[in-house]
């Protein structure tokens, strides 16, 4: 899987074309779906959620108290330590908005 330019809709959210899809068609995939296919695509992964953004803390409470709505195009989400991360998604959750960091391990 290869970084992709990054083009987030209005309210914020994107997905790279090649992104996980849970073979049930449900939102989230069975116990070990995701690290199968992570495993499969070579991948590492660094999950990292609005609010334990430390770049973003004024943003994410801002978020918090309702001022944008779902609207998180504000955000833009700190690159882990070490290179070639790409986003592989940001997305709303029920534990609020996440960018899901990538990269593939054959590079590092």
């Amino acid at each position: 899987m290869k970084s992709c330019e990054v083009i987030r809709d209005g309210l914020g959210f994107w997905t790279h074309p090649d992104f996980f899809e849970p073979a049930n068609g449900n939102d989230y995939g069975l116990p070990g779906e995701f690290e199968s296919w992570l495993a499969d695509n070579g991948l590492e992964v660094f999950t990292l959620g609005l609010e334990y953004d430390d770049n973003a803390s004024e943003f994410a409470e801002k978020y918090a108290n309702g001022d944008f709505d779902a609207d998180i195009s504000g955000w833009n989400p700190t690159r882990p330590d070490g290179e070639r991360w790409f986003i592989g998604s940001i997305h709303d959750t029920e534990d609020g908005p996440y960018c899901i960091w990538l990269r593939n391990k054959t590079s590092l």
